[in-house]
């Protein structure tokens, strides 16, 4: 009876014996192997099971926020997560590494090259967040009363529905096809079923021609304003595949074409304006979407592309595509916006609405001021702007008009010689100015010419000549002017310095020339960090300035045109805070302090001594569970 008790007791005792050894023995196993270097280290030891002659390169991620898309390419093959770490199997070698860029962040190193030599790597990538930059929209000037605005066509096939107005110049109305026009009484506009408002050609009674000549000057200035923008908050993303992102609000370029195959998504608010540079064409796949977040609009919207945008059939697209060629909208596809093509625009059964802000907008105007010199005091003149007419005996006379190219004359009734009585203004953004000179018919006049370079195309100056001011967006300002000396004045725009910016042209029976160079004028901003241990890397980051890559001095510095700026600085040392601040550039020199502030403790680190006395520590309490049960084996033997 007691033999049988105890054997049972035994039993009970080996079997929990057998099963402390098991079980520490695999918690020492997966203890040692799941060990970093140190606690406060990211580089692991212990790598999953690969196969013989392979090795793991494993990238590692810190400061994105949960959940959000990142992307490596090794060697030109890429791999995509949501989690911190991306791993490669490959055999030794040399490999070069491209992280993919991602809106609102930085990465650093965003390239480099590992050398695997017969054992794991781990390369840290540290993203960080970039605050988004508010801009200003594309102004689009009369441009923005079509939904569609073309030069040499609008065609559809199918059943096609157009909220808002269609035009087309300098092509006539045979060029716009498959809508069933019907001429208005007044000649000046067609309808169709297809259209809610109105359909416009240049071959329509006055006024329409000239308002359509407006409106494709207007749709090409806001081209020429879109593409000039500078300082591109990201460049290349995605190398132009940027299918699947997500999209703060700024300003983007792209050296080549841009495809988006399935959706991407904008977050923003109800201001906040994306500009998409473009420098190939813009390919938007069959059944791709566009999500919108926050509130943003799809008038704020503006695509900028050089050569033609495509969209698939079963698309689904919001914002204002403004191209240098044609706009092709497949079958069956929606869009909320503009489509302002410097060709054609093809449909095929499409929806096509004009975003309800832009149904009855109102147009910012600037000032158009004609200033005469020689008329004596009180003699009335006029001039003819477009289609508005205005009289005065005093020096000016000035116009109120939105964005546009307008054509002018000059009169009086004097039997002055007018120069020039005809020509053109534009207006682009500003206030624009002419001179106009009064002489007699006994008096000579020479052309005195002013030609600048340095400025990009489109870029309106001006020159003020004893007083007289007149604006252009081309590269030459002209007067006429009989002998004299004269003194000058040269009008910059934002940002650039002329050289010479002022001086005297003497006309001496023949016609003068002044040349001046544009430049544009950048100041030093030189930041200062204090707080970090000597060799500690940090960074500076803007959407304005862009990435200054790793720093590992004490200052950092950059030339900068006036502004205001917003920039963010930090390590990868997380116990550091991030900084988050502002500065103006105003004409000179800036500096800016950067000092960072450790207040979190550290944990110690474990040495791998330690860790491997701790791992011999669990390694003989499991034998010893061992002996102890062989030892009990033997008793019950007994």
């Amino acid at each position: 009876m007691y033999k049988k008790h105890s054997s049972k007791i035994i039993n009970k005792n080996v079997i929990l014996a057998i099963a402390v050894s098991l079980i520490l023995m695999v918690s020492s196993s997966l203890y040692v192997i799941d060990q970093p270097n140190g606690f406060g280290g990211s580089n692991v030891t212990g790598t999953p099971y690969v196969a013989s002659g392979l090795y793991n390169v494993t990238f590692t991620e810190s400061n994105l926020a949960s959940g959000v898309q990142w992307n490596v390419s090794l060697s030109g093959i890429s791999q995509v997560s949501t989690a911190g770490m991306i791993s490669f199997h490959v055999s030794n070698g040399t490999y070069s590494f491209i992280v993919g860029n991602i809106s609102g962040y930085t990465a650093s190193p965003i390239t480099g090259s590992v050398d695997v030599t017969g054992s794991a790597v781990t390369e840290k990538i540290a993203f960080v967040s970039v605050k988004p930059v508010s801009i200003d929209p594309v102004e689009l000037g009369t441009a923005a009363q079509y939904t569609i605005l073309a030069k040499t066509g609008i065609s559809t096939t199918g059943t096609t529905f157009i909220t808002g107005n269609i035009g087309v110049s300098p092509a006539g109305s045979t060029y716009i096809t498959g809508f069933s026009q019907t001429l208005s009484s007044t000649g000046q506009y067609a309808t169709s079923s297809m259209v809610s408002g109105k359909i416009f050609a240049a071959t329509f009674s006055s006024p329409t021609p000239s308002d359509l000549t407006t409106a494709i000057g207007d749709m090409q200035t806001a081209y020429t304003n879109a593409a000039g923008r500078v300082n591109p908050g990201y460049v290349n993303l995605g190398a132009g595949n940027i299918n699947g992102m997500t999209l703060v609000p700024g300003l983007y370029k792209w050296g080549t074409g841009v495809s988006i195959s399935t959706s991407i998504t904008l977050t923003g608010n109800a201001s906040s304006v994306w500009i998409f540079q473009i420098s190939g064409g813009l390919t938007f796949g069959n059944g791709a979407h566009i999500i919108l977040k926050g509130g943003a609009q799809p008038q704020n919207i503006f695509w900028q592309v050089a050569s033609g945008a495509s969209i698939g059939t079963g698309a689904s697209f919001y914002g204002i595509i403004m191209s240098q060629t044609e706009i092709t909208i497949a079958t069956d596809s929606t869009m909320t916006g503009l489509a302002l093509a410097q060709s054609a625009v093809t449909l095929e059964s499409d929806t096509i609405s004009a975003p309800s802000s832009l149904l009855n907008v109102t147009q910012k105007n600037f000032d158009v001021t004609f200033n005469e010199v020689g008329l004596s005091t009180g003699t009335p003149w006029n001039v003819t702007l477009g289609r508005g007419l205005l009289k005065s005996t005093t020096s000016t006379i000035t116009f109120s008009e939105p964005n546009g190219t307008y054509s002018y004359t000059v009169s009086s009734n004097t039997t002055d010689i007018i120069q020039p009585s005809t020509g053109t203004v534009s207006v682009n953004g500003e206030h624009a100015y002419q001179a106009v000179m009064f002489s007699s018919s006994t008096q000579k006049t020479y052309s005195v010419t002013f030609t600048e370079t340095g400025l990009p195309s489109g870029m309106q100056w001006g020159v003020s000549i004893n007083g007289s001011m007149t604006t252009s967006v081309s590269s030459d300002i002209s007067f006429a002017l009989p002998n004299g000396t004269y003194s000058y004045n040269i009008e910059s725009p934002v940002n650039y310095g002329a050289s010479p910016h002022s001086g005297s042209v003497g006309v001496r029976g023949k016609d003068a020339n002044v040349s001046t160079t544009f430049t544009l004028m950048k100041y030093t901003v030189k930041f200062t960090e204090t707080g970090l241990p000597s060799g500690i890397t940090w960074y500076v980051n803007s959407t304005l300035i862009g990435f200054s890559g790793p720093q590992t001095g004490s200052s950092y510095s950059i030339n900068l045109t006036n502004t205001t700026y917003s920039y963010t600085a930090s390590t990868n040392d997380k116990s550091y805070h991030q900084i988050n601040g502002t500065f103006s550039v105003s004409g000179h020199s800036v500096s800016v302090s950067l000092k960072f502030v450790n207040d979190v403790k550290k944990p110690s680190v474990v040495s791998n001594d330690y860790l491997y006395i701790i791992a011999g520590v669990i390694v003989a309490v499991a034998a010893i569970g061992a002996g102890a049960f062989l030892i009990i084996r033997k008793r019950v033997s007994k």
